[in-house]
């Protein structure tokens, strides 16, 4: 999975703890997997994926909570039960809301110091993930898997940062020791997550390579809209990617990436400022 040594004791065992599978990567709910399967059948009906919700109470609690209080998931309008809800936005965007909010509360992290680094991969996340819905809408290509992709394109880390708290026996090391380790792992890590999540090729491919300097060749459309999401994740969180030493994505690639997809800079604000709310009203959703 990883090879290189970290230099920090403790971050060295976790490494070979992570080697030898020592530190086992949670499975997905059985209801998000059954969910993923129903949603991509198109003979799917809605009162199959309502009884299929409605045997995890809490998520159906947090999806209803999201429904109700973020515009931007209903895609028209509120509603108020969970019918109304799916038969408003459709089967793929509950999915969407289904994968962010269990995502959103899968890897709790029980240190002060270490949670302000846990919220802000989620909030970068969060807002890669609605550009690139966004964008591949615009593209006419599946707005689905464009999602997870900008979602968890960053699990390698979440997973990582987790694994650093709860595996170094009441003694994390500094934060940003943690985060040079996440930094070098954290797209090998994520593309294993995922893998044991059952997600799709495509959407893997993309994140065991996503801060390559070249397109993973499986993955180049969706790479290329994936560096322009960067790019309008950074705007609306104003906060720089905490899993790359250097500001992502660099101007080259973005200009070479934004062409490809025929992205203007005027283009990329107005969709920053569409967006804007949007994002908002989730992140304040997924709080509450």
């Amino acid at each position: 999975m990883v090879t290189e040594k970290a230099a920090v004791p403790v971050l060295s065992r976790i490494l070979a703890q992570l080697q030898r599978g020592d530190i086992q990567i949670p499975s997905a709910p059985a209801v998000v997997m059954d969910l993923r399967l129903l949603v991509g059948n198109p003979d799917s009906k809605i009162e199959a994926i309502v009884a299929l919700l409605e045997r995890d109470q809490a998520l159906v609690a947090r999806v209803l909570q999201l429904g109700r209080s973020a515009a931007s998931f209903s895609r028209g309008g509120k509603a108020n039960d969970l019918p109304s809800i799916i038969n408003r936005v459709g089967f793929r965007q509950i999915g969407i809301v289904v994968e962010t909010v269990w995502t959103n509360g899968c890897f709790q992290i029980p240190d002060d110091r270490y949670r302000p680094v846990a919220a802000r991969l989620s909030r970068r996340s969060l807002a890669r993930a609605l550009a690139m819905r966004a964008l591949a809408e615009q593209q006419r290509m599946d707005a689905f898997s464009a999602y997870l992709a900008g979602l968890f394109a960053d699990v390698g880390a979440s997973f990582l940062l987790w694994a650093i708290v709860n595996k170094s026996r009441g003694k994390p090391p500094d934060v940003q020791d943690a985060l040079a380790f996440i930094c070098e792992h954290h797209e090998a890590i994520g593309s294993a997550v995922l893998k044991r999540w059952g997600h799709t090729e495509l959407v893997i491919g993309l994140v065991r390579r996503h801060h390559a300097p070249v397109a993973p060749a499986q993955s180049a459309r969706l790479w290329n809209l994936f560096i322009v999401a960067e790019q309008i994740a950074r705007e609306l969180t104003q906060e720089d990617d905490l899993t790359v030493e250097s500001p992502w994505p660099p101007p080259e690639l973005l200009e070479q990436c934004a062409g490809e997809v025929n992205s203007t800079e005027e283009q990329r604000a107005q969709l920053v400022a569409k967006l804007h709310d949007e994002y908002a009203g989730v992140l304040d959703a997924l709080l509450a």
